[in-house]
């Protein structure tokens, strides 16, 4: 917290706020999780396997990515293989790991599974478009800011990232620029998980909304 008592209090007030809504995350993640015989673990490790690349499925990264223990995660692979909605399948060149893949059944669980969140979706969806972008700007900079702290093990997103350049174009319709694409970025196309991200050494400062 700093500044005077009444910039405490926004804080406070905006953290409480942030908690509330993770607890309605939590709520409609546990519902969509029941509704299929799974847990909460079960069905992010599920439709992470159906998106993520070869490289990242895997009962260590997805633990790390989810902030579970190694043994955790195993257990709700394990449980998703004996569904038959997982299987492991050799990795080419080396025999000794096993890359996890969704069965036919797990790709069609996934599939309907994917829209366990859409309450949220259709309340972010109902904001004015430019308090989204503010929104989506600020959430990044918290994603961020929480795993500089050591409270978030994985963030991929846009900000932390060092081909990312905050701010530095005169277009408010694409403010920001990407090294990598070599292109402008409009506030809507942050990415909070970008599969060519790469840790920058100096991030920066957080903005004010």
């Amino acid at each position: 917290m700093n500044g005077d008592g009444s910039d405490d209090r926004l804080d406070r007030r905006l953290a409480d706020a942030l908690e509330r809504l993770t607890t309605a995350v939590r709520t409609l993640a546990v519902t969509g999780a029941q509704a299929h015989g799974l847990s909460v673990v079960q069905l992010h490790a599920l439709l992470a396997l159906a998106s993520h690349p070869a490289e990242r499925r895997r009962v260590g990264a997805l633990a790390e990515e989810f902030a579970v223990t190694a043994p955790t995660m195993s257990d709700a692979v394990g449980a998703l293989e004996r569904k038959g909605l997982v299987a492991r399948t050799p990795v080419p060149g080396d025999a000794r790991r096993r890359e996890l893949v969704l069965t036919s059944d797990g790709e069609r669980l996934a599939a309907r599974l994917d829209g366990w969140d859409d309450p949220l979706v259709d309340t972010v969806g109902a904001l004015p478009r430019g308090e989204r972008e503010a929104l989506l700007r600020a959430a990044l900079d918290l994603i961020a800011g929480m795993h500089r702290a050591g409270v978030i093990t994985v963030d991929r997103s846009c900000v932390s990232c060092r081909f990312f350049h905050r701010d530095v174009r005169q277009d408010p319709g694409a403010p920001h620029f990407c090294a990598l694409l070599e292109q402008p970025l409009p506030p809507a196309d942050l990415r909070v998980d970008c599969p060519e991200h790469l840790p920058g050494e100096e991030i920066s400062e957080i903005s004010r909304l």
